[in-house]
């Protein structure tokens, strides 16, 4: 639309009047003038029929956030520690009801020895030792929010990954700690968010990012689509609120691969404005800067005006 003036469009309004032939009336025409550089302009009228609707920029806060990326996590090795602090405890118990009933013979002086009785002491101290460093192990190459977890919850978890319910993922961002308050991942740019559970701190820091790692849980049908190893982008609220404006999600229009929106720059003119380094929120769409409070925000009709901006397609 370079370069062009005022662009008139004949509208053939099929669905009320049918289109025009031969003789009949001509269809009213619209007058829009459009321009990749100066903007769009719109009569009023116009804006009318298309349903272009303006309202101020909102003044909001938001929790800051940081980018990174989450990877779902084989948790193969995860249940095979499990396995060994299910057959470490079971060894433990066995050896401490051992201990015990030979202890109980000695005391009433009957089938057992001393020495019988001190050696099963000793197994049954053994085998805590084992159980204890089994169960330890879940932290140290996991981390403690799995640690924490009770056997039985551990189980449900590992079941739950088993069947498709869930998965269990590994969150690394700039800045981003156990102190992180919320997070999701999107498996594709611009898609929906899937929310994340945080679990706790990852038990090591990756090797070539250097960033510490979050541990977070996926659960429900989403957990299907998130096959063993698959690279999601991650977006996680540090808990900080940071000022700005909230602009609604009918304001939005993608293309080009950035989000944009129109702002009303006068009676009837239009500017496009590019909000791509904004973030989705739950009510719609945070940017930290760029707006001013009396600003008028296109909420209603961005794409007539995008339409507009494009050029007209001739009817076939």
């Amino acid at each position: 639309m370079k370069g062009q003036t005022i662009v008139v469009l004949g509208i053939c309004v099929l669905a009320a009047t049918g289109c025009a032939k031969g003789g009949e009336a001509p269809v009213a025409e619209v007058a829009i003038e459009a321009g990749a550089s100066e903007g769009v302009h719109m009569d009023s009228q116009t804006q009318a029929r298309m349903g272009v609707h303006v309202a101020s920029a909102a003044a909001a806060s938001a929790h800051r956030t940081v980018k990174g990326f989450a990877r779902v996590l084989d948790v193969g090795p995860l249940a095979a520690i499990e396995s060994e602090v299910s057959a470490a405890e079971a060894a433990a118990s066995a050896s401490e009801s051992e201990y015990r009933r030979l202890a109980s013979l000695a005391a009433q002086d009957q089938a057992a020895s001393a020495r019988s009785v001190e050696a099963a002491q000793a197994q049954a101290t053994a085998d805590r030792a084992r159980a204890k460093l089994a169960a330890r192990r879940i932290g140290f190459e996991w981390g403690a929010g799995l640690e924490r977890l009770s056997g039985a919850e551990r189980s449900r978890l590992l079941t739950d990954i088993a069947n498709g319910r869930a998965v269990l993922l590994r969150i690394d961002a700039p800045g981003a700690n156990a102190a992180a308050s919320r997070a999701s991942v999107r498996p594709e740019e611009n898609g929906p968010a899937i929310p994340v559970a945080i679990l706790g701190a990852a038990a090591a820091a990756d090797a070539r990012l250097q960033t510490a790692g979050l541990l977070g849980l996926v659960r429900g049908d989403a957990a299907q689509t998130l096959p063993t190893g698959r690279l999601l982008q991650a977006d996680l609220e540090l808990g900080a609120s940071e000022t700005g404006f909230l602009l609604p999600a009918s304001a939005l229009i993608r293309t080009s691969n950035s989000v944009w929106v129109y702002l009303q720059t006068g009676a009837d003119a239009f500017e496009r404005r590019d909000v791509s380094a904004g973030r989705a929120v739950a009510d719609g769409w945070f940017v930290g800067d760029g707006f001013k409070p009396d600003e008028q925000v296109v909420v209603e009709g961005a794409t007539s005006l995008l339409a507009a901006e494009n050029g007209p397609v001739e009817a076939e």
